[in-house]
């Protein structure tokens, strides 16, 4: 075997030491991800619609999931985390025109990525006011959350784009 076949076979050998480390192939379930970034579920029945999580990196760098539970089980869950059911940080559709790196953000401008608009199949109504509260897991993983309220229910879309420190 010549040296730089060796030097090739060496290479592949210790990236496959070091690949685990580095993010993996692996795929978590739902439970494992969330105690990666110190997420709990809501203390009542959740109707999971939709899940998805950074595999690509082991913890997590990203995670979005939505879920419908009783609208006073989600007020207790966002109290529970420091925020105020009544005081959105903001609402959907935003306010006026912003501008990110000059460009015009319109009000009706989707809340998320295409991407993840599409995992969440969210189509939103720009006739009705959709709450976003925002909050820090104990390990410091930020989470929004836009909550679509209908009567007695609540539908939540969870993202975080920032899994922590431990992501750092």
């Amino acid at each position: 075997m010549g040296k730089s076949r060796r030097n090739v076979r060496a290479a592949s050998l210790a990236l496959l030491a070091v690949a685990p480390l580095l993010g993996g192939c692996a795929t978590h379930s739902r439970q494992q991800v969330l105690d990666a970034v110190h997420l709990e579920m809501p203390d009542c029945h959740a109707e999971m619609h939709s899940y998805a999580a950074d595999e690509a990196w082991w913890p997590p760098g990203w995670v979005e999931m939505s879920y419908t539970v009783p609208k006073n089980c989600m007020d207790a869950y966002l109290v529970a985390r420091g925020a105020d059911p009544a005081k959105p940080v903001t609402t959907w559709p935003r306010s006026g025109t912003s501008f990110v790196g000059g460009e015009p953000i319109k009000p009706t401008d989707p809340p998320f990525t295409p991407k993840t608009m599409s995992r969440f199949k969210l189509r939103l109504d720009a006739s009705r006011t959709y709450p976003e509260h925002t909050f820090k897991t104990p390990y410091g993983s930020e989470f929004s959350v836009l909550l679509d309220e209908k009567g007695d229910s609540t539908t939540a879309y969870l993202i975080t784009d920032f899994g922590g420190p431990h992501v750092l």
